[in-house]
């Protein structure tokens, strides 16, 4: 066992387990275009230098990867965040975004993440390591990502929540296959915030879970178009999403799944309305919705 001081952190590593388990993974397999940038970059070595002198400390290789995920694109770079699950204890951690604008950046914490590592022994926790690599496939970078907004009215920290939307809803908008580079802008309120979006954007005076204000009018099993892109931007503008995290820790505990399911569900849910799914009465309609977040929560392992 060793114990680690990286920044604010302070963790108890359980070397031998960590090295065990990564010597009989393989590395990270997703076949979409920022994961194959990501191991090949991984595979020669050209991660920042400070995460490889600490991936080789703890004896992980850089391309087996336990989670992978793309969160921003600027002038041909990826910013991504890796997770390595690792075998031990956090003893003193920070809560503390990551900003794009740090050359790297490093969070420890329980972020169960699919991905490869469902096996792992307890106890652990995710070394979570952000940071900017070149796009260096030979396709175009250009269109291969979709974009979230996501903003905070709360003075709690949302770290965890804004991760997992950043992995939902762009599995959402796949399984739903859309293609086209599309913008979401995501707003997390409480009780309070989201009643008075209700009440001046739909005359219901109550909270609620989540809401979505669409900018199309599509029905279910349409998708976007060259036509619906803005060309400013280059993204087609979905909507709005606004997430209730009062009734995602409530309904979480009600329903007995917990808050990040409800999460995950609440989110999936925002995308097929955005998308044109509808829920307004029990008959087909509804049913066609709820069986696509369940398949959508299926194919991302979040089950109840």
């Amino acid at each position: 066992m060793g114990v680690y001081t990286w920044g604010e952190y302070k963790v108890e590593i359980d070397e031998e387990a960590t090295r065990g388990w990564y010597e009989k993974a393989g590395e990270w397999d997703c076949t979409c275009g920022h994961c194959r940038n990501f191991v090949l970059l991984a595979r020669e070595r050209q991660l920042p230098g400070e995460i490889l002198d600490l991936l080789d400390k703890l004896g992980i290789p850089p391309e087996k990867a336990s989670y992978v995920c793309e969160l921003y694109d600027k002038d041909e770079k990826l910013y991504y965040q890796v997770n390595y699950r690792v075998a031990g204890w956090v003893l003193k951690e920070l809560k503390k975004m990551p900003s794009p604008s740090d050359k790297y950046a490093l969070h420890c914490g329980r972020e169960i993440a699919p991905g490869t590592a469902d096996d792992f022994p307890e106890p652990f926790f995710d070394l979570m390591l952000f940071f900017w690599l070149p796009w260096v496939l030979p396709e175009t970078i250009e269109g291969s990502v979709h974009k979230l907004l996501i903003s905070s009215e709360l003075e709690e920290d949302t770290f965890e929540m804004e991760q997992l939307l950043w992995r939902v809803i762009p599995a959402a908008l796949t399984a739903e296959g859309v293609e086209l580079p599309c913008e979401i802008n995501v707003l997390l309120t409480d009780d309070e915030g989201i009643h008075a979006i209700n009440l001046s954007e739909r005359g219901v005076d109550a909270p609620t879970d989540v809401l979505s204000f669409p900018m199309f009018e599509f029905v279910p099993g349409d998708k976007p178009t060259e036509e619906d892109i803005e060309p400013g931007s280059g993204l087609v503008p979905l909507g709005d999403m606004v997430l209730n995290l009062d009734r995602v820790r409530s309904q979480g505990e009600e329903y007995g799944h917990g808050p990040r399911r409800e999460c995950a569900y609440l989110a999936v849910h925002s995308v097929l309305h955005l998308l044109g799914y509808d829920h307004m009465d029990d008959g087909p309609m509804k049913a066609q919705m709820r069986q696509r977040e369940e398949a959508i929560l299926g194919q991302l392992g979040i089950g109840r």
